[in-house]
């Protein structure tokens, strides 16, 4: 009998844990979970957005945010796509979740298939217990003011350890799906945790998430930076302490273990600062793990150590599948089984792919990385019911709705005129970047003028992976009507500046 864990840290950068090469002790735990002889570490793993709600979906569905219809702040997840619990609650599964965040919540049709879906932000005893965070003054992405309670990491294990007591035992196996809040910002590690903070440091960044815009040289990022990897190891210790549980109860060796960040976090690398834009591989790139259960496959040592395979986090819910003797269920995902990587299959042609578009007010932005070449698009807002839009003027005037709906927030005027040129260059960017990873692995160089067959190539394989995308929404277009957003959604979902 196989069990599931699948663990999401939200803004888990790849490059800021120890099994990826990271100077700092953040992430001990998982590191030794890496070296489980079980254990494969994909060391190439790529996210499908840059922020938090598409992603979610594409982890549960195993499809691309143009395929299950979760793209922008107003989306609901209710495409008839397959989905991960429905199947597993099916094959009889006992099905529970664990959110800290709106963003992956039962009122956003998250909790379709789990029998127990616990939405941990709305917890009204946390609102005394924890941090209480007042987003007002945060100028990235928000629109009105609110308090935001923020969840930590040992509030997940708190749930998650009762559910598993009662489930454990069961004559049924159990998938459990939690996500953890840390290390998004606000960076605010707990006590004890801020542990490479410079004492020295007197500049303005506290980690709030209005300190973010108060950045003005290396000193001031670096504070973030330390805050962030504080918080790193902060869920790495409770992420620990879940492992643990797992061994008291003896179920640690039967149960298939996955364990990712859902995008990055960007540290002003290309003049960016956390999440929700360009997929640069500081956003794009995410950690992913696997331990097999026990006797299932034995991970040669070479692709435990390090398995280089392009892949992405719409392969989880079909590699979980295939584990499990249920390869058939995934046949309508577009993500892929890992499973014959490990067996040696080559997939050198294969490309990863991206899509953020949080509004039909913002530019759609478009990548697809392979080998060698990562391309990058930012094109005019997007039709949101999965058709195509290819004039410039459709386009243009999509976005001139949205801009009008931002316009009749009086707070959002205030912070158009306090500053103009934020969201004036978040239009303006180059409309194609090509980066020859190769050459430039910080993507620091646009050389798409020097390779016009390589861009060519590259333009192909969007257009047909969103034809893909577009004629799988075309099919499972189902829409369920009637659930809208809890108030305690909305009010977390503003504060954390994914509603007007």
């Amino acid at each position: 009998m196989i069990n599931v864990l699948v663990y999401i840290v939200d803004a888990l950068r790849a490059d800021h844990l120890g099994c990826h090469g990271y100077g700092r002790e953040t992430s001990p735990n998982i590191d030794r979970l890496a070296a489980e002889s079980e254990t494969v570490r994909f060391s190439r793993a790529f996210a499908p957005s840059t922020w938090t709600k598409p992603i979610a979906a594409s982890i549960l569905s195993g499809c691309y945010p143009p395929a299950h219809g979760v793209r922008t702040r107003s989306d609901l997840f209710l495409k008839a796509v397959p989905r991960l619990p429905e199947l597993l609650q099916a094959a009889g599964y006992q099905t529970a979740a664990v959110s800290t965040i709106g963003n992956v919540s039962s009122s956003l049709g998250f909790a379709i298939g789990f029998d127990h879906f616990n939405d941990l932000y709305k917890d009204p005893s946390l609102v005394a217990r924890r941090e209480v965070s007042n987003t007002g003054a945060w100028k990235l992405y928000f629109e009105q003011d609110t308090t935001v309670v923020l969840p930590l990491a040992e509030d997940v294990n708190e749930h998650a350890f009762t559910w598993l007591d009662g489930a454990t035992g069961q004559e049924k196996p159990w998938f459990l799906f939690l996500w953890a809040l840390d290390p998004h910002d606000p960076y605010y590690p707990p006590s004890g945790f801020d542990r490479w903070s410079d004492p020295g440091y007197g500049g303005r960044i506290d980690g709030s998430a209005e300190s973010v815009r108060q950045v003005r040289n290396q000193a001031d990022v670096q504070r973030l930076l330390d805050l962030y990897d504080g918080e790193i190891a902060y869920t790495d210790t409770q992420f620990g302490l879940l492992l643990q549980r797992l061994r008291e109860l003896e179920v640690f060796d039967d149960t298939l273990i996955v364990v990712a960040g859902d995008h990055g976090e960007a540290f002003g690398e290309h003049g960016d600062f956390v999440h929700g834009h360009l997929a640069y591989d500081e956003v794009m790139h995410v950690p992913l793990l696997i331990k097999m259960p026990r006797g299932k496959k034995r991970v040669p040592a070479d692709v435990r150590k390090s398995c280089g395979a392009l892949v992405q986090l719409t392969d989880i819910a079909p590699t979980i599948l295939d584990v499990l003797g249920m390869a058939e269920e995934a046949s309508e995902m577009q993500g892929k089984s890992l499973l014959p990587v490990l067996e040696g299959v080559s997939e050198s042609d294969r490309a990863v792919y991206a899509e953020t578009q949080s509004s039909i007010a913002n530019n759609r932005l478009l990548a697809v990385r392979t080998e060698r070449w990562k391309y990058l698009k930012v094109a005019p807002p997007a039709a949101l019911d999965g058709e195509q839009h290819g004039s410039q003027t459709t386009g243009w005037q999509r976005r001139m709705q949205g801009y009008w709906q931002h316009l009749t927030n009086p707070e959002m005027v205030k912070k158009l005129v306090r500053n103009p040129m934020f969201y004036m260059r978040r239009q303006m960017a180059d409309r194609e970047m090509l980066f020859d990873l190769k050459a430039d692995p910080g993507e620091q160089h646009n050389v798409i003028g020097g390779f016009p067959e390589v861009a060519d190539g590259m333009r192909g394989l969007l257009a047909d992976w969103l034809e893909q995308c577009h004629a799988y929404a075309r099919i499972s277009d189902q829409q369920a009507a009637g659930l809208g957003l809890d108030d305690e959604t909305r009010r977390q979902l503003e504060g954390l500046g994914y509603l007007q």
